[in-house]
């Protein structure tokens, strides 16, 4: 079913384009980029809210270790706990490369029905993934004091003393986490996000329900503090990392074999080369966020100022959490498309249409989370009783709103290059994106306010090179698009 695109002109796009079709106009791609309540919203609509909300449920639970942290009305704890989870984030996703590789695969191999390389691929994915964590819990564990002072916590001081525990229990849960995000991209690539919207459901009630307790202690349990968020947190990792094996088993996703078998070295370094470029964006965009919370965190010594950057990006991620959704379903969309049968609705328009119509609706959702956010401006006091805080963490809020519309183009545009395999694009792009936010952090980044718009400049650069792979010199831009057109043209003139 896959041989309608395994021939190219070299630009990725299938040889049959053009056949029966004619060179859409303007007006023409834009209808066709416009929302109609037809099958194709319908299938996006389909995928994006259990994704939309299998998303919303991790930073949902965030919010509540906020909540709870936020509770034992100390800035410094806010503080500590925003800085720990922010460097644990940022070594999780620079070290788990693995999980967006293998979205696309997957999605490719299913969309072709070859069973046997979907459990091949996500088999040796877990694998690979499971040495590279325990190298991350390793390096966690013995550098947590470096690691933090990366984000300008001073060694030594009350701010350390809280977040060292609190890195140390989350390293120890480094491979389930990465196991857990494997499994959730292997279901992702079958076009199923209902599963892990259950896992995900099941596994965050664990760190619900153990947060309070953990953290202000109940009978004979002790208070832990901060480092009890991490212990709840870290508890929901484990359920989390065997409720996504035990249903990638019985799906047949991946099989006892494919989980044990060694990867040969040409599957590795398949892995290991599109693996540089994933970390190369990784690591690039996660400077930008380590830069973020040094500039936040060295404003000033009582810790007030990173408490309402604390509360700000929580209350952000719970929007931003939506685009992200979407970004997601357009780097499996694509392969799915492009790899589908043209009888059923693949190939390179089908992809083309699929990719605009997406851009559209980041746009469009993007607008409507930025009035989302603006009217959940009062539920600052539910996240800290701390007014000082609430009254700097206003600035920040409404500054994250406003680019809400252009963050719903820049997560999708990105979706699409990843859906392309463009790993090295990406890469380039965030590269030249992070070296223009640390320029402009020198110049702004003296309040939480000019922190913050400082990501207008990180984000514009973004969609930059996002859009201009999609519209020139992507696989399915319409130059490239344009070309197997002509080269048919040209073959039946021949004749």
């Amino acid at each position: 079913s896959s041989s309608s695109s395994s021939s190219s002109t070299g630009t990725g796009v299938d040889d049959d384009v053009g056949a029966g079709t004619k060179t859409k106009t303007f007006d023409e791609l834009v209808r066709d980029a416009m929302p109609a309540n037809d099958a194709l919203d319908k299938q996006i609509l389909k995928l994006f809210v259990p994704a939309m909300l299998n998303f919303l449920i991790i930073p949902m639970v965030g919010a509540v270790d906020v909540f709870w942290v936020g509770r034992m009305g100390s800035a410094v704890a806010l503080a500590s706990q925003g800085a720990a989870n922010q460097v644990f984030q940022s070594a999780f996703w620079i070290i788990s490369f693995v999980p967006s590789i293998i979205a696309p695969v997957v999605a490719k191999a299913a969309a072709s029905g070859d069973t046997e390389e979907v459990q091949r691929a996500t088999g040796e994915a877990i694998f690979v993934a499971s040495l590279v964590g325990v190298f991350g819990m390793a390096l966690l564990t013995v550098f947590r004091a470096g690691a933090l002072s990366v984000v300008g916590v001073v060694p030594g001081s009350e701010t350390a003393a809280m977040a060292a525990p609190y890195i140390g229990w989350r390293a120890l849960t480094f491979v389930p986490a990465i196991v857990s995000t494997v499994g959730f991209a292997a279901f992702r690539g079958t076009l199923d996000v209902t599963t892990p919207m259950k896992i995900t459901l099941l596994s965050q009630t664990v760190n619900l329900v153990l947060d309070p307790l953990l953290i202000f202690g109940g009978g004979f349990i002790k208070a832990m503090g901060v480092a009890g968020a991490a212990m709840a947190t870290s508890a929901s990792e484990v359920m989390s990392a065997t409720l996504y094996l035990s249903t990638m088993l019985k799906r047949g996703i991946v099989t006892l074999n494919s989980l044990m078998r060694v990867p040969s070295w040409g599957n590795i370094g398949k892995l290991m080369v599109g693996g540089a470029a994933v970390q190369m964006r990784s690591i690039a965009q996660n400077i930008t966020f380590l830069a973020v919370m040094r500039a936040i965190l060295t404003m000033d010594a009582t810790g007030t100022a990173a408490a309402a950057h604390t509360v700000s990006a929580q209350m952000f991620q719970l929007c931003l959490i939506a685009v992200l959704a979407l970004s997601t379903l357009a780097s499996i969309l694509i392969p799915q498309k492009l790899n589908a049968a043209l009888d059923g609705g693949g190939g390179a328009e089908a992809a083309k249409t699929c990719a605009d119509r997406l851009l559209v609706w980041g746009l469009l959702l993007g607008t409507f989370l930025a009035c989302v956010q603006l009217a959940a401006l009062p539920a600052l006091k539910f996240f800290t009783p701390l007014e000082n805080v609430q009254a700097m963490a206003r600035g920040p809020v409404m500054i994250g709103a406003l680019q809400m519309p252009l963050n719903g183009l820049v997560f999708v545009a990105e979706g699409l290059m990843q859906g392309h395999q463009a790993f090295p694009r990406l890469a380039g792009g965030m590269l030249v994106s992070t070296t223009l936010m640390l320029g402009a952090l020198q110049l702004w980044g003296s309040t939480v306010e000019g922190v913050w718009c400082c990501f207008f400049v990180f984000n514009v650069s973004r969609l930059a090179f996002g859009l201009r792979h999609h519209f020139y010199d992507g696989p399915i831009a319409p130059r490239n698009m344009q070309k197997p057109r002509d080269a048919r043209e040209r073959s039946i003139a021949l004749r």
